[in-house]
């Protein structure tokens, strides 16, 4: 029996292998260039927004781009970093946009958003520009709390070059003409403050606020009086007289420091019941064997039925005598261990007295 050999034909694969790879290669090409185009389409697109002056929707595009990353961007891996730093000078012309529209803070705002490296030096810059044009522009309106508070602003930045010192010389002025607004208005307590800090900047601030500082200093204590803040008028109005003697403002200071000055008081038994009548103050008091008396001027009212009385205006000076109209006479009460009157009153610059219970025996 003769035997049967069989033969295997085996089929070869690898070329339908590296067909369907070939075709995978293509399909990923294709995409990949279809991803670069719509990628150089949309930056087109944000270009084209920013000159339209949409700049929200081109930064939010050029954001998108920025976020296209992975192998489907082979073609143009720098296109996402490039849409980056290219929303952020977006930014940079936006603000300038809103600063020209008067919108200083939003301006300011959207340059506060560039962080990148590259452009974080003039974003620093532009933002001080900004915000010194925006005090300029205050100034010139006479809106110069401000422009105090631009330069303020500014001046939170940190050093900022030729910017930096155009504020540093610019602040004094613009808080001695904010001192003159507010002496003007009546506030003339926050105005020193103000001439007091815009001294503090060197001898060329000092200079200027000089001017300012007798107008100011009166109204401070004229404010002072208003609210009864007594010691406070004092110090505004014996610092005006001290440092400017020559001036007007020195001259009315000098007639509120020398005027009159209210004294009160009440009148009480040794009980605590109030006593009525007749009061007045005598100008001197003389001790005499077997007695004393006293002379004039003579300063009189009334205690009412709860003893309550006030000499409205006495001249500065003093020591007045308390008396009290008894019985027919005029009566002052004298302390025995030293023979003179138990409650002597002296009249000081502004300053109302208040003797508040006088006790009176008998």
């Amino acid at each position: 029996m003769t035997g049967r050999q069989t033969t295997v034909r085996r089929t070869r694969r690898w070329p339908f292998l590296l067909l369907a790879l070939l075709s995978a290669a293509a399909a990923y090409l294709g995409v990949a260039g279809g991803a670069s185009r719509a990628t150089a389409d949309a930056a087109a697109s944000a270009s084209r927004l920013t000159s339209a002056a949409q700049y929200s929707a081109a930064i939010a595009l050029d954001a998108a781009i920025a976020r296209r990353t992975g192998l489907l961007y082979i073609f143009d891996r720098s296109a996402p970093a490039a849409a980056a730093l290219n929303a952020q000078r977006v930014m940079l012309v936006w603000a300038a946009t809103l600063e020209k529209q008067g919108k200083v803070d939003e301006a300011v705002a959207v340059v506060s958003g560039v962080t990148d490296p590259k452009l974080r030096s003039s974003a620093l810059q532009e933002r001080a520009r900004i915000l010194l044009d925006a005090a300029r522009a205050d100034a010139a309106r006479g809106d110069f709390a401000g422009a105090i508070g631009r330069i303020g602003q500014l001046q939170a930045l940190g050093p900022t070059g030729a910017i930096g010192a155009q504020a540093t010389v610019l602040l004094p002025q613009y808080q001695v003409g904010e001192a003159e607004s507010l002496s003007t208005g009546g506030r003339g307590l926050d105005a020193v403050s103000l001439l007091d800090q815009a001294s503090q900047e060197g001898s060329n601030a000092a200079a200027l606020a000089t001017p300012a500082y007798p107008g100011a200093l009166l109204a401070a204590g004229q404010e002072a009086l208003a609210a009864n803040s007594y010691r406070e008028a004092l110090a505004m109005l014996q610092r005006l007289v001290q440092n400017y003697p020559s001036s007007a403002e020195a001259t009315q200071g000098q007639s509120l420091l020398d005027g009159p000055e209210p004294v009160t008081g009440t009148l009480v038994d040794s009980s605590g019941h109030p006593i009525s009548g007749q009061v007045r103050l005598s100008s001197h008091f003389y001790s005499v064997p077997g007695g004393y008396y006293t002379t004039g001027p003579f300063f009189y009212t009334t205690a009412d039925a709860h003893g309550t009385f006030r000499f409205d205006a006495m001249p500065q000076g003093g020591p007045y005598i308390l008396e009290i109209y008894r019985d027919g006479d005029w009566t002052t009460y004298v302390d025995p261990s030293t023979g003179q009157p138990a409650t002597p009153v002296t009249v000081s610059p502004l300053v109302p007295v208040d003797l508040t219970f006088v006790e009176i025996s008998g």
